[in-house]
């Protein structure tokens, strides 16, 4: 229980009165569980930020999605375009051959970047990581689409959220590349989602 008071007193330093609060009654309702010390990592990551190095090679685990404001959490609408998100845009991407667990990013050192995905040819382009903010600028093959969002650490790996539309944006121009490359994929559209990407930030979940 020490051990517990005292991570509990360094979080209280970073979180207001309002989110303190909230960290505290979901390491509280963990301590039943056995799974305090995972909550606590969980929540540190969240309250303080934990640097992530993209530099390597990223296995696509799926679409992740976040609302936009902590308030909008808490309602079944917030939640419900979450799932909505994840669900439709993974079933989108999928139809352009890209699934989880098979494609992958490489981000190289000297700031370019590779997304192989499928049977598609590699997509390249170039990045800028600063800090917890990253813009991706693919090339040629999405018509230079550039993207601004935030990295944050997760679960096995990490989550790179950016605009939802503009992640809805990118999903309709891979679509388009595949079609060019080959006849086999279906045809999908992300008109029917666009209305939710708006209440969300949207992008990709990567692990190692």
């Amino acid at each position: 229980m020490k051990r517990i008071a005292t991570l509990l007193g360094a979080m209280m330093l970073f979180a207001s009165a309002a989110g303190a609060q909230n960290i505290l009654g979901g390491i509280i309702s963990s301590i039943g569980s056995g799974n305090v010390g995972e909550t606590v990592g969980n929540v540190l990551s969240s309250v303080v930020g934990v640097p992530v190095d993209l530099t390597g090679t990223w296995t696509y685990g799926g679409v992740g999605a976040a609302v936009k404001s902590d308030n909008i959490l808490s309602n079944v609408a917030g939640n419900a375009a979450i799932s909505t998100i994840e669900s439709k845009a993974d079933n989108i991407l999928a139809k352009a051959g890209i699934s989880a667990g098979a494609a992958t990013f490489t981000f190289n050192q000297d700031g370019t970047f590779s997304f192989k995905a499928g049977r598609l040819p590699a997509i390249n382009g170039t990045y800028v990581q600063n800090g917890s903010a990253v813009t991706l600028k693919f090339g040629k093959a999405l018509t230079f689409l550039q993207m601004d969002g935030t990295v944050s650490a997760a679960t096995n790996g990490c989550k790179i959220l950016f605009n939802g539309e503009k992640f809805m944006d990118f999903a309709q121009k891979v679509i388009e590349y595949a079609k060019k490359i080959t006849t086999s994929y279906g045809v999908a559209t992300v008109g029917n989602i666009l209305s939710t990407a708006k209440s969300v930030d949207a992008g990709f979940k990567l692990t190692r």
